[in-house]
């Protein structure tokens, strides 16, 4: 019919919350570490219509992947706003686009990614612009009151429904067109469309049809990728990883979290073929040594799992490939054998997901439904296979109260991991959680300052515990449990607690005291005190002229007296007898 081309320009924005952008890009907050991980869902939408369509070209803006490399002081660029960014990266594309899909997975991006479309917009006044993923999938309707700029919004999963947007777009333009009419593709909305039938924050939209097989995304458009900042860099410390999923769906319904609604309840998986080839494929043609498995649930089917870790074993596919699971393993279907067989294929780390110590919370108020007994089992099991441990926790859930979170805290004090991820409830949009605190009057739907919403704090008290004190909380928590109650330190694992207050801390964070005082606590427990010397020395200095650890001094001082002697006397009342958390009625 035509030669045209459909040329689709995607764009990864940075979980960064915008204000933190630009002070970034100002050099104006030493905390701020910017984070990247792999855009899989646009790399497997972009080979799902490769794969149907051959008048469509795509590229990609990796936005975040740009911010870290900008923050490593890799991308050569001089200070500039967030605008000049942006537009110093879209003067490097290399076709004008008929269509930029933005991808909104994390709440955080929202403002920053209504920024982009102002900015896209006014350099291509023709393209059409799509918001997608997690956050708008949930507030579609908000979107076209926030910005004038944004022309369609995909609900849920979207290569059923971009395919057929495009197939409109391309003979819409083969015609002379540049207008199409979406009210029959499910899940996609322009204004005509949604109507401005505001019922609450959320109009009850039809979710994008469901790719029931997922071997039909073909191997992921890896070839969009900046493979050789992936190979050198990436969120852990020292090594490039790349992300793969292998399954989509979940059947559970814990409160905090909306995989379920978004891709949902059926765990749709691809073939072990399929998987296979992608690992191939990455070690062998690209180089990777590290793959980040970013499934919901991972090892949800547990027979398909077995013959995968079978194959992947037999055949060798693991050779030479480390794996990790940041979204980790569900203690209700995991068992001694499935876990064994997850070990088998040489993971970085497991994490064992438990979120809340309270029984009580588990079946009512986080509805995870985790058996604490069979989760501290798992975490035993696995430390006999030679693995690292982890887990997450999080306090702040509707309806928990101060006794629930003091069964948490006294239950991670009896497990044996090497780590705990703490952090505060963050009410995502189609959350049961969300949905509880709005109908308490806790937060308005309808207006929330996304930048300031995070896992390290929220921004409104309940009648259990403020704002403050859960952000003291939390705070606190992560300082006494990972450093001054540090498992593998108090077990007489020093060299692997000096490594991990290294990874986890200090590559990014050379300020943080605790952890230089543990460090050299590990180093002088080695025997090596030329190390511990030094990091105590380093803490003494970074005390006397850093803010920072000036807070953490006058914190958490009375913890690590052996400090005293490396500061001047002056320093030696600023310290606190106890943290805040203490003062709130926590035991610590």
């Amino acid at each position: 019919m035509s030669d045209r081309m459909i040329d689709v320009l995607f764009v990864s924005p940075s979980s960064m919350p915008l204000f933190q952008v630009e002070e970034l890009l100002f050099d104006k907050n030493q905390l701020l570490v910017p984070k990247f991980e792999t855009p899989t869902g646009l790399i497997e939408l972009a080979s799902y219509v490769r794969n149907n369509l051959d008048y469509v070209s795509f590229e990609l803006l990796d936005l975040a992947k740009e911010l870290n490399a900008y923050h490593r002081n890799l991308s050569g660029n001089l200070p500039t706003d967030y605008c000049g960014f942006v537009n110093r990266l879209l003067s490097q594309v290399e076709t004008v686009p008929d269509v930029v899909g933005i991808s909104i997975l994390f709440s955080s991006s929202y403002l920053s990614s209504i920024s982009l479309a102002k900015i896209i917009k006014e350099k291509w006044p023709k393209t059409k612009i799509i918001f997608g993923g997690g956050h708008v999938t949930f507030y579609h309707s908000k979107v076209f009151e926030d910005s004038v700029f944004v022309d369609y919004v995909f609900v849920g999963e979207a290569e059923i429904g971009f395919e057929s947007f495009v197939k409109k777009l391309y003979y819409s333009q083969c015609n002379g067109g540049t207008d199409i009419s979406v009210k029959d593709i499910k899940g996609v909305y322009d204004r005509e469309k949604i109507n401005n039938d505001l019922k609450g924050f959320i109009v009850n939209a039809e979710f994008g049809e469901l790719l029931t097989d997922l071997d039909q995304i073909g191997l992921p458009a890896y070839d969009l990728l900046d493979l050789d900042y992936y190979r050198q860099f990436s969120n852990a410390f020292s090594k490039g990883a790349i992300g793969v999923m292998m399954d989509r769906g979940c059947p559970f319904k814990c409160t905090y979290c909306a995989s379920m609604v978004i891709h949902g309840s059926g765990i749709r998986a691809k073939s072990n073929q399929r998987i296979i080839d992608d690992f191939l494929y990455l070690r062998d043609e690209c180089g990777f040594t590290n793959v980040v498995l970013w499934d919901d649930l991972l090892a949800a089917r547990k027979s398909k799992f077995t013959e995968l870790a079978r194959r992947i074993l037999e055949e060798k596919v693991n050779k030479g490939l480390l794996f990790s699971m940041p979204s980790g393993l569900s203690v209700r279907i995991m068992d001694d054998k499935l876990l064994e067989s997850v070990c088998s294929l040489g993971f970085d780390y497991v994490r064992i997901m438990i979120e809340s110590g309270s029984s009580d919370a588990q079946k009512n108020i986080v509805k995870k439904k985790v058996d604490l007994d069979k989760a501290r089992h798992l975490i035993a099991h696995a430390r006999t296979l030679g693995v690292k441990v982890e887990t997450n926790i999080l306090f702040g859930f509707p309806y928990e109260t101060k006794r629930h979170m003091q069964e948490t805290i006294d239950y991670i004090k009896t497990i044996d991991v090497d780590w705990i991820q703490v952090f505060s409830l963050l009410p995502l949009p189609g959350t049961e959680a969300f949905d509880q605190y709005a109908k308490m009057g806790k937060l308005d739907p309808h207006n929330i300052d996304w930048d300031r919403c995070g896992y390290s704090s929220r921004e409104f008290d309940t009648s259990e515990i403020s704002a403050q004190e859960l952000t003291d909380l939390v705070y606190d928590v992560n300082i006494y449990t990972n450093f001054f109650g540090n498992r593998n330190y108090l077990h007489g694992r020093y060299e692997r607690a000096a490594k991990y207050f290294t990874d986890m801390v200090l590559w990014k964070y050379k300020f943080h005291i605790p952890a230089l005082y543990m460090r050299a606590q590990s180093y002088l427990q080695l025997g090596d005190t030329d190390r511990a010397t030094a990091d105590l020395r380093e803490a003494a200095i970074q005390i006397e002229t850093n803010e920072i650890s000036k807070s953490h001094w006058q914190r958490y001082g009375s913890d690590m007296p052996i400090l005293m002697d490396y500061l001047d006397v002056g320093y030696h009342e600023l310290c606190s007898s106890h943290p805040p958390s203490v003062d709130a009625g926590f035991v610590l």
